[in-house]
């Protein structure tokens, strides 16, 4: 990827687009472009948090793992979603892992240019705000879901999210693997197994492999603890 095809990535980004036509330029010069295979590590404690990542192609998960070696995953990100955001203000260690989860493409940009960048222009220090408060609002509706709820309103939660992503509807397609949606809803791939037949044997769910039809959303809603109509303003 030459600097030209960086610069029309980085201005169709709402993170960037904004962003005088300078300074965008100069980031797409230090801007580099790694590509990993599935499965790669691409940040973790041992390194020094000192780059700002930006997935262009492919999937990316944030997790964390536990002594025993058991993951938690806490975010999937894909095209044109950012990470190692705390690269801009702390040069300490990233404070989890990154892996690829499928073949993917990533801009890494040295954290002090982004910096200059965010001190130059405080409409980049918003954004980065904005995007952190997001972040931290799903940790902490991911900490409560573990915490106070039982695995099939776990993976209501879980659907109910991604369709309120999704474009396609009451149809959720997952670009993950069961033992990686079981990492999501902190479950066992049999777990999990389990707890999608009880949706669809209840008449919420349909699953069909990795897509899965949402029947019942207000069914799923209550039993996520959500207000029935809380189901189509889903995040």
């Amino acid at each position: 990827m030459d600097q030209t095809a960086r610069m029309i990535l980085l201005r169709a980004l709402p993170f960037f687009g904004g962003m005088p036509e300078a300074r965008l330029s100069r980031l797409a010069a230090v801007a580099r472009l790694e590509r990993y295979g599935p499965g790669a590590p691409v940040a973790g404690p041992d390194g020094a948090a000192d780059a700002f990542h930006l997935v262009v192609a492919g999937r990316v998960k944030i997790y964390q793992m536990g002594p025993d070696g058991k993951e938690q995953t806490l975010y999937l990100l894909g095209p044109g979603e950012p990470f190692c955001l705390c690269a801009l203000v702390d040069a300490g260690a990233f404070p989890g892992f990154a892996a690829t989860l499928e073949p993917s493409d990533i801009l890494v940009f040295p954290a002090g240019d982004l910096a200059g960048a965010a001190r130059d222009d405080p409409a980049v220090l918003f954004d980065l705000l904005r995007l952190m408060c997001r972040r931290l609002k799903e940790a902490m509706g991911l900490v409560e879901s573990l915490s106070l709820r039982e695995l099939p309103a776990r993976v209501a939660v879980f659907l109910l999210h991604e369709a309120g992503r999704s474009l396609s509807g009451d149809t959720v397609r997952l670009g993950i693997s069961h033992r990686e949606l079981a990492k999501i809803v902190g479950a066992t791939p049999e777990a999990l197994s389990r707890a999608l037949k009880r949706l669809a044997e209840a008449g919420y769910i349909v699953a069909r492999g990795r897509e899965i039809a949402l029947r019942d959303r207000d069914g799923l809603a209550v039993l996520a603890g959500w207000a029935p109509g809380a189901a189509r303003g889903a995040p």
